[in-house]
């Protein structure tokens, strides 16, 4: 979650109630969670999460994560352009 969003949020969950609030906390909480588990793993494995998923999984599979996350990446980028 950028910083962009996350203001834009905090303005409409004080502007119009705390349900935006819950998003930005349970958002930033997951991210939390994810940022240290992918720690734990360097740590414990030596290895990164792109080098863990493709020593984990056969080559296809490795390719369509890889293809996810350019997606999810291209998703983000349109966002900040349009926005």
């Amino acid at each position: 979650m950028d910083p962009g969003n996350w203001i834009t949020s905090m303005f409409g969950g004080a502007q119009y109630g705390y349900i935006l609030l819950f998003v930005i906390l349970i958002s930033s909480l997951s991210a939390m969670l994810l940022q240290s588990m992918c720690a734990r793993l360097g740590i414990a494995s030596g290895m990164d999460l792109a080098q863990v998923t493709e020593h984990m999984t056969n080559k296809s599979l490795g390719v369509f994560a890889w293809i996810l996350a350019e997606l999810a990446i291209m998703a983000t980028d349109i966002a900040e352009v349009i926005g």
